[in-house]
């Protein structure tokens, strides 16, 4: 399983082989298919409900459980809604990690909240300019009432929060990363989705490689356990090390509960980013995978390692 706190490196990823292999036009085509109003539907809602507000509502959300740095504003009377993020949990967590260069134009993707903002009446301003720093700025407005100018009066609601006032953990990247297994799966099938996931565990598991070739299979237990500690769910994992071996058991997995309980449904592909991930650590590491049990109604999965011979 991918966690959703590994999300971001493999979004990034993503992006860079649908543009490596179909061009930047593929990557325009896969964005426009994500950010399609109803499929990005609590955003869609909110703001049909709530218009201004339900933008605050949506990104109260949403940037709380990514633990961003981040200013939020909103003015209903004077029209208006703003976001200054002073260090964006996604590109910060990319600009982090020495070892995986993340995609040229991903903050780009931001922007394509846009269809959904602009079906409903509403204006919407990105600033892109300090992204390389990991900051950037959003503006909402509604044209029939804002008239260029942001006061804060006494009808201005604040959110101010910084990244350690909340814990990171946005299950909804979930759902992006089923979306992201689908869109590939059905416009170019199996053999473009485990290219992605082989190219995605290379790259993004590169110190964990290095450290099972050096330690042996105690690196990778420690990793697996460390992904369902993330995932509040360390209690679905049991697992079986000897000197050449890893035996692993998952009850459920929480991605599947997450996506079942919002009412999405886990695409055919979804397995695969256990089963190719998992056996592509295995190859680079001198180790043979095995998926021996995959449940797709619940994600319950047992797995494999062995020393090659």
């Amino acid at each position: 399983m991918i966690s959703c706190t590994e999300f971001i490196p493999s979004y990034s990823e993503l992006f860079s082989f649908l543009e490596e292999r179909y061009g930047f036009a593929e990557v325009e085509r896969y964005w426009n298919d994500i950010f399609n109003p109803e499929r990005n539907g609590l955003l869609n809602r909110k703001v049909k409900e709530h218009g201004l507000r339900g933008c605050f509502e949506y990104w109260s959300y949403s940037l709380n459980e990514e633990a961003a740095d981040f200013q939020m504003l909103l003015n209903e009377r004077d029209g208006w809604f703003s976001i200054e993020m002073r260090h964006c949990p996604s590109k910060g967590r990319l600009l982090s990690l020495a070892h995986i260069k993340p995609y040229d134009k991903y903050c780009l993707h931001c922007d394509l909240y846009r269809k959904t903002i602009e079906k409903y009446g509403l204006a919407y301003d990105y600033d892109f300019t300090a992204t390389d720093q990991a900051r950037c700025s959003l503006l909402i407005y509604d044209p029939k009432v804002y008239r260029g100018r942001r006061i804060r009066t006494d009808e201005t609601v604040v959110m101010d929060r910084h990244a350690e006032d909340n814990r990171y953990l946005h299950r909804e990247f979930h759902n992006y990363l089923n979306m992201g297994l689908e869109y590939l799966g059905t416009h170019f099938g199996q053999e473009a989705v485990e290219a992605y996931l082989r190219r995605f565990a290379r790259n993004y598991y590169a110190p964990l490689i290095e450290a099972v070739r050096s330690e042996g299979l105690n690196a990778l237990s420690a990793q697996i356990r460390e992904t369902y500690r993330r995932e509040e769910a360390e209690n679905n994992v049991q697992m079986a090390l000897q000197k050449d071996s890893l035996h692993v058991s998952i009850s459920a997995c929480p991605a599947v509960a997450y996506l079942r309980a919002q009412g999405w449904t886990p695409s055919r592909w979804f397995g695969e980013s256990t089963r190719v991930v998992m056996d592509e650590i295995g190859r680079q590491t001198g180790f043979e995978f095995n998926m021996l049990r995959y449940d797709e109604a619940t994600g319950a999965a047992e797995y494999a390692f062995a020393q090659k011979r």
